[in-house]
């Protein structure tokens, strides 16, 4: 008797906020996948191919909202990745932020992902796979930067204020501000002291997009002060280096638009202009993926390619991309997949697929097999 008081006084305790939260999800993905990867590395002594069990953006979230009255409401969103392969909680931080939404739109504060990103993410159809089109959308090119992370142009950043306008008959606007940009070299955020540098490093991001029907367009800029270029590229051989401790601002631009013809068919396209500045200036990428459901089957397939950089003695520093798949709905939450994906590099490129580095003039390749499954507690 005395144990069933007891649950029953813990259950009362657990209920009551929850009660005062009661518009509170918890929410997220578990993505597993075997994965063959090859790289065809020339290092000595390192593997050219691999078997691997990846967890593929895998994620948990909690999210809520509190009418304050007047039209008025108060949003929040924890996200952490999730490393299913090691058991790994909080591995990395995603979009969490605080804020409010009105008849005004929304703002947000937070560590956001930029609209330059979000713009043409639903483009991607592998996206958070292998095959995710990051490879060449976005991307410097692994090796073109001294940075941890030559994805420039798919950021999620600390440190950030976004807003976004109402939905206007299908147009939205969002436009994001970074007070200290510092994903891509550790620089100090929001604390004291720092050099002038670090200070100047900001990030300006903006997109409009129109969803009717049909019919999705996108349009996105992007600029990053100072964002660190300082690499000598000695291990593209002809190519003059950057001068040390030279930092150059770069910017991105970048169309995107999709069609969705009924009966399951959908097509999506890309095209994307990147200036790093300096002596690399800058180079274009465009991308093209269609998509086909039928009944609980779906198959799917994209293409891209980066060209040249323009900078002088940047010659052969392009890439092409292609992959295919397909996948099976389970239930509604969950779908097993498979996929095929491969970036060919030209003599000086060095794109590469998530998280497999790319060589110059080599292949880097993944087949895939996996799982997908979404929850909510709603």
């Amino acid at each position: 008797m005395q144990k069933k008081l007891i649950a029953l006084a813990v259950a009362g305790a657990l209920a009551a906020p929850l009660a005062a939260q009661a518009d509170v999800e918890v929410y997220g993905q578990a993505r597993m996948s075997v994965d063959y990867n090859n790289n065809d590395t020339p290092v000595t002594g390192d593997d050219k191919n691999a078997l691997a069990v990846s967890s593929n953006k895998s994620r948990i979230g909690f999210k809520g909202s509190e009418d304050l009255g007047g039209g008025l409401k108060a949003l929040w969103q924890i996200e952490q990745g999730v490393e299913f392969d090691t058991g790994a909680f909080a591995a990395t931080a995603r979009d969490t932020f605080l804020g409010l939404g009105g008849n005004f739109g929304t703002v947000l504060a937070g560590k956001l992902r930029t609209p330059y990103r979000t713009s043409t993410e639903r483009l991607d159809v592998f996206m958070d796979t292998k095959a995710d089109y990051n490879a060449i959308i976005g991307s410097a090119g692994y090796g073109m930067l001294s940075d941890k992370d030559t994805n420039i142009g798919n950021l999620r950043t600390s440190n950030s204020l976004a807003y976004v306008t109402p939905d206007l008959n299908g147009f939205k606007a969002t436009l994001a501000f970074v007070s200290n940009y510092s994903d891509l070299l550790d620089q100090k955020g929001d604390s004291l002291p720092r050099s002038k540098v670090e200070g100047d490093r900001s990030a300006y991001s903006l997109s409009g997009t129109y969803d009717n029907g049909p019919l999705y367009l996108a349009a996105a800029y992007e600029s990053l002060s100072k964002a660190g270029l300082g690499a000598s590229f000695s291990s593209l051989g002809n190519i003059p280096p950057i001068t040390p401790g030279s930092y150059a601002d770069t910017k991105s631009w970048k169309v995107g638009g999709g069609w969705n013809f009924g009966q399951g068919t959908t097509i999506g396209a890309v095209f994307e202009n990147m200036d790093l500045g300096g002596n690399v200036k800058d180079r274009n990428a465009w991308y093209l993926s269609g998509m086909h459901k039928m009944d609980a089957f779906n198959v799917k397939a994209a293409y891209g390619q980066a060209d040249n950089w323009s900078g002088t003695g940047l010659n052969d520093t392009g890439a092409t991309y292609w992959a295919i798949g397909g996948g099976y709905e389970l239930s509604k939450t969950t779908e097993a997949y498979a996929l095929y994906t491969q970036v060919s590099n030209d003599k000086n490129g060095k794109y590469g697929l998530e998280t497999i580095s790319g060589y110059s003039d080599k292949d880097v390749s993944s087949f895939s097999l996996g799982i997908k499954h979404m929850f909510s507690s709603k």
